[in-house]
């Protein structure tokens, strides 16, 4: 058993290290100049060990998915008795613009900007989590209403992405930037909520 826990272990070790070295020569090449041989020498692995953890070069970018998914999960559920419905996935979305414009996740934008593929992959990925949490929602308010809600929640994101890229091409500072977008996120479910005014 406990030989059994080391190997997983080592296994999540592994596989952690591959993703983080290969965020940071994404971050210094770009995604699309990057092989998956590059990020194998750099994290000391066979290219087939590489693979064996990351069916796709992709995947190497978007090694948090099922993570992220999860968490969206969890937001859904995440509300005390008398709280809007939305009030778990409204703390989700303004803890992900916390560190705007230039804290931990603003590599990750950069490197998902520059990439096409990247892009058309994220927007996939987006979809199922916002299918995800659309059916999580439709037990509380019906199969309809929760699609339009998780769309609705879903559109935030790369709205308040937009309006950070033009405020920081202003000149606006860092942290004016990030109480904007906290503002705005805000202001998005405030107007939600009015729209569900009678599920808490």
């Amino acid at each position: 058993m406990a030989e059994s826990g080391l190997r997983e272990r080592k296994k999540r070790e592994t596989r952690t290290r591959i993703a983080d070295v290969a965020l940071r020569l994404f971050a210094d090449r770009g995604f699309d100049r990057t092989t998956v041989a590059d990020v194998a020498a750099a994290a000391d692995v066979s290219v087939k060990t590489v693979f064996n953890y990351f069916p796709a070069k992709e995947d190497l970018f978007f090694d948090r998915s099922g993570e992220i998914e999860e968490s969206w999960l969890r937001a859904v559920a995440d509300r005390q008795p008398g709280e809007s419905l939305l009030a778990g996935l409204r703390r989700r979305s303004l803890s992900r613009f916390e560190d705007h414009p230039s804290g931990p996740t603003a590599h990750f934008r950069r490197v998902l900007a520059g990439s096409a593929l990247l892009q058309a992959r994220g927007q996939q990925m987006w979809a199922v989590h916002e299918d995800a949490v659309a059916a999580a929602l439709a037990s509380e308010v019906g199969e309809l209403s929760g699609q339009v809600l998780a769309h609705q929640v879903f559109s935030v994101h790369p709205l308040v992405l937009r309006k950070v890229e033009q405020w920081t091409q202003d000149g606006v500072a860092d942290d004016e930037v990030r109480e904007r977008a906290l503002a705005l996120v805000n202001h998005a479910f405030d107007l939600m909520d009015r729209s569900i005014p009678n599920v808490s």
